[in-house]
């Protein structure tokens, strides 16, 4: 790409060397040898004459557009520019553009920085609310404790009298109650902890396959009491590298959430693995009722419901992707769901592969089958 520069002097150096050329051959070519001389002093003062135009017309042009531009790439860069070093002399539509830049320069300047202040307050505002809320959930936590306990007395006819069945029918509300209130504070501290970074993992070399027995074991009586048939598919049996606690919330959470939208008959369950190049892929698939295109989107938002009437069958905070998505971010491993309406819906999350010597992996082997 050629510089305006560039271009006025190639245009006027050739029509320079064009009007010298003219000169010279007439000088040559004409029988009056004074004329000819006259013609080639002409042609060359005008051939000179327009390269001093071409500087000049260069200075007065190209100068404030080099300027401009310059002043222009640094606003794009820096959101400022330096004072102006252009005088008032020139070509007045130049002086006219580079002028109305600097105005529009200030005042986008001045409403970057004040938006910038503004970003700076909102996330003060949002961490303090944050911790706000989690210092809340904590306080809340503490009574539930002693209440937890002295329903566990109140059921026993030996600590606290017998009671008739029309206060244990109410004891058992009361205590269902407390439980969810305890699942749902829970709930809040794990969900506060992951947008403070606070959340605690400790990672350890853990087999994919028995994570995903353990969670089999865990919901088998569950859906069998529910008459949903749970399934185990493992197409690898990796090593990862992760926080089996936290795994087994995230499946725990997820196993919960596909057992509220399986049909009340012939509902299935599946759970299991899928090799994945460096990460191991979970996945749990149901045949529920699936969730719409245009709401997948907002799925692990925090409070978010895909059923939000005032009727929905599924109770809950809508808490428990946000949190699984949180889990699995703070693990080093990705969540996404795939859904379509009446066929199902599949979470997956991967979770990096353990990268260990290919000695300390047969140890670790020889460990594992020593404890069988």
């Amino acid at each position: 790409m050629i510089k305006i520069k560039q271009a006025l002097f190639l245009i006027f150096g050739i029509t320079s060397f064009i009007i010298f050329y003219i000169g010279f051959l007439n000088y040559i070519t004409t029988q009056d040898e004074s004329v000819g001389l006259v013609i080639l002093i002409s042609s060359a003062i005008v051939s000179v004459g327009t390269l001093f135009a071409t500087f000049y017309i260069s200075n007065n042009i190209t100068k404030p557009i080099e300027l401009l531009a310059k002043r222009m790439n640094e606003f794009s860069k820096n959101n400022f520019i330096t004072k102006n070093s252009l005088d008032d002399k020139g070509i007045l539509e130049l002086q006219t553009l580079n002028k109305n830049f600097e105005d529009m320069a200030k005042k986008v300047g001045g409403a970057l920085e004040k938006e910038k202040l503004l970003n700076l307050n909102l996330q003060e505002m949002d961490t303090r609310k944050t911790e706000f809320m989690s210092m809340i959930s904590h306080e809340l936590k503490t009574p539930i404790m002693p209440i937890m306990g002295y329903l566990q007395m109140l059921k026993k006819e030996d600590m606290m009298g017998k009671l008739n069945e029309k206060q244990l029918d109410a004891l058992n509300e009361i205590t269902i109650s407390t439980q969810k209130l305890q699942k749902l504070i829970q709930d809040v501290l794990v969900a506060e902890k992951i947008d403070l970074g606070k959340l605690s993992v400790e990672k350890e070399i853990l087999d994919a396959k028995i994570l995903v027995e353990n969670s089999y074991k865990a919901f088998y009586p569950i859906c069998e009491n529910k008459d949903v048939k749970l399934i185990i598919i493992l197409k690898t049996s990796e090593m990862v590298f992760s926080d089996v606690d936290r795994i087994s919330q995230v499946f725990s959470n997820l196993i919960s959430n596909a057992l509220s939208f399986v049909p009340e008959k012939n509902g299935v369950i599946e759970i299991g693995t899928i090799d994945n190049s460096e990460n191991v892929t979970f996945f749990v698939r149901d045949n529920g009722i699936g969730i719409p295109e245009d709401m997948q989107k907002n799925i692990f938002k925090k409070f978010y419901q895909v059923d939000t009437s005032s009727k929905r069958k599924k109770e809950g905070s809508g808490l428990g992707l946000s949190i699984c998505e949180g889990i699995v971010r703070h693990l080093g491993g990705k969540m996404w769901v795939e859904s379509k309406i009446n066929q199902g819906t599949t979470f997956f999350f991967d979770l990096p592969k353990a990268k260990i010597p290919l000695e300390n992996f047969k140890s670790f082997k020889n460990s594992k089958n020593s404890k069988k």
